[in-house]
Formats: C-alpha cells, structure tokens, sequence
C-alpha cells in the first residue's frame, strides 16, 4: 500500500414571448385563472391523474383566447410553467439543473410562442419549425433534453401533443481514449503558457490540482464545484460525498493518491484559498479552454478526468464493481454489487491503493 500522502449559440432573433424569469410567477393571473376555474363546473376539468394534468384544459383556455381560429392554437399558462418547476423543487435537483430547465423552457417561449393576454400560444407549425431549428443548430443531447422538458410542461399543460414528441435514440457517445501521456502533456502545455506569462501562479496550481483530483478520484466536474476545500480530507486522502453533492444524489466517499495529497498540500499553503469555497468551479476550469488557443486546440477537456479514471482502472484490472461504487454509476441492476458486495471505506481505500498506488503524473 502507498504511504500517505461551450457556449450555446443563439438561435434566431427577435424574440416573440419575453418573461422576466420562471421562478418569478404572475400572480394576478395566476390568481384570474384560479378564480375562473372555481367558477365552472367540475366536470370542466376530467380526473386524470393531477387535475392540471387532464386534457380539458387546453379547450376551456382556447375558450378564452381573444385570436381567430382558437382551436388551432395550444396554450400554455405561467401556471402551468411554475408546476412544472414544483415537481423539479420535489425531486430535490440541483440549481444548476433547474438553471438548464428554465434556459431551454424560456428558450421554446421565446422562440415558438406569441404572447397572448399573459398566456404563450403556439400552433402545432411553430413546434415543428422549432424543434426543427434545435435539431439543425444543437447537439443531439441538448436536442435531447428539449424533448424531454417540453414533453413535461406539456403534460402539465394537459396538451396531447406530449405523446407524440419522441427524443432521438442515438447516442453521441464520446469515444476518447485518456492515457496517462495525454494528461502529462496537457500539464506540459499548462505549464509552458505559465512560463510565457499567460498562466498566472495561482490560477495555474488551482488548474492542475483540480484537473488531477478528478483524474484519481473519478468524481465529475459538478462534484468537485460543490465540495469546499475545509471537506477535503487530504491527511486521509478521502472526500465523502453527500446526496447533494452527487450527481446521483446518492453519498459516496472517494479517495487520491499521494501525489494529489501533495499538491492540495503545497496549493493551501502557499496560496491561502478561503476553505469555505470549493479548489475549483466549473467556470475556472473551462475559462482557459476558451481564452487560450493552445488549450482550445487539444482533445482533453475537465470531463475527460473523470473519464481517464474508468479507463486506468480497467487498463490496470481494477476490481469493476468497486469501480462503480467509487464511480457514484447506478448499481440498481447489478445484483452483486446491490445484495452481497459491501464494503467498508478502508476496504474500499485497500482496493482503491492497490490499483492506483504508483499513479503519477509529475516528475
């Protein structure tokens, strides 16, 4: 055993729909509408599931417009958009999820539907020509979770048209291959641009401290944003996740080498960071990839640290369901790992140490 130790582009201009921010209800109308569907009968609204669920809403909001030809329109309330972010609320999912849900929603607002007396409305033309749009100027995930979120609101929104949205089936599977070589040349690079002055000191420690503590460790870029450094527990080279802290929301405990310990070490020493934030956020370790081309021109990317991780294992024949485990992947239909492989952390510290003991990436 080892001793201690991109943006996303703007579609078209010109927007039709414009809302301040879907965490900001309209509570005058959100009151008219209440007010309004107290007053009718209560076979206006079928039980299907949730009432906001039921497919009368959308003929008794037509019923409502002020347009020509109503019945061509589907219509969506700011009702319907704030309980669409109360299920999100329930699940208990992160802000920056959220954060993505209210892009893409307020994205289709603006681009697919006109506002019509505080109500968006859109025929089944402007969804077409818009989900057209996404598919031609995005990648096939962002187009991807378009579907999913507005097949959601849809429901909400008790328009049938949900049932019909189906995501794409193919993958875009990244298909990289991280080696150890790659990642010391990414570190030459780093440090190349130190020298030459575009890499100040600090921000060149906290970089490859960062980068290397994910490469060993295997957590995700999201992860290591909301872990403060004071959680770190470098003299036993852990870091316990908790449920909000993982991806998954299910707490793990994670561990590094020797060589990180050191530089966790040497980075808090000599740079004093306060402890209460975390080594590094997402935007610090993206930010060099866009503002220096020798970066911008190489495959290796923060998420591929995560993914060197799963490889180096298995190159160096790492047990596969402790992989998992350290990993934080879903276990749910492995049996073994789910019944009978349970371990305890030093167990689990043993394993990790004889696999990753003689890992090194400086010197």
């Amino acid at each position: 055993m080892c001793g201690s130790p991109a943006g996303i582009r703007t579609p078209v201009a010109g927007s039709k729909a414009r809302r301040k921010s879907l965490y900001s209800p309209n509570e005058g109308f959100i009151g008219l509408i209440s007010e309004e569907a107290m007053k009718m009968p209560q076979q206006t609204f079928p039980a299907i599931g949730h009432v906001f669920h039921s497919s009368g809403k959308q003929d008794y909001y037509r019923r409502l417009l002020q347009v020509q030809n109503p019945n061509q329109y589907y219509v969506i309330t700011e009702e319907d958009i704030n309980r669409l972010f109360l299920e999100f609320e329930a699940k208990g999912v992160t802000h920056s999820h959220k954060r993505s849900v209210e892009y893409i929603i307020t994205m289709f607002l603006k681009e697919a539907t006109k506002e019509n007396h505080g109500r968006y409305i859109f025929t089944m033309k402007d969804l077409k020509e818009y989900l057209t749009l996404i598919r031609q100027s995005y990648s096939p995930s962002f187009y991807r979770k378009n579907i999913t979120y507005l097949k959601k609101l849809f429901r909400i929104a008790g328009i049938d048209l949900a049932e019909s949205l189906k995501a794409p089936t193919e993958l875009n599977v990244d298909l990289t291959i991280v080696t150890v070589d790659d990642i010391k040349s990414l570190i030459q690079l780093v440090d190349s641009l130190h020298i030459s002055n575009r890499f100040e000191d600090w921000k060149r420690d906290q970089f490859i401290t960062a980068m290397l503590l994910m490469a060993v460790s295997g957590m995700r870029v999201s992860e290591l944003e909301r872990i403060p450094l004071k959680e770190i527990d470098i003299e036993n080279r852990r870091i316990r996740l908790n449920t909000h802290q993982t991806k998954t929301r299910q707490a793990r405990v994670v561990f590094f080498t020797s060589e990180v310990q050191e530089l966790l070490e040497d980075y808090i020493r000599t740079h004093r960071p306060n402890v209460n934030l975390p080594l590094a956020t997402i935007a610090q370790l993206q930010r060099p990839f866009r503002k220096k081309s020798p970066l911008r021109n190489q495959k290796l990317r923060p998420k591929h640290m995560r993914k060197f991780f799963a490889q180096e294992w298995d190159r160096r024949n790492g047990n596969a369901t402790i992989k998992k485990m350290l990993m934080g992947h879903s276990i749910r239909y492995d049996i073994n790992a789910l019944h009978y492989s349970h371990h305890t952390v030093d167990e689990l510290q043993d394993a990790y140490d004889k696999v990753f003991c003689d890992l090194r990436f400086l010197g």
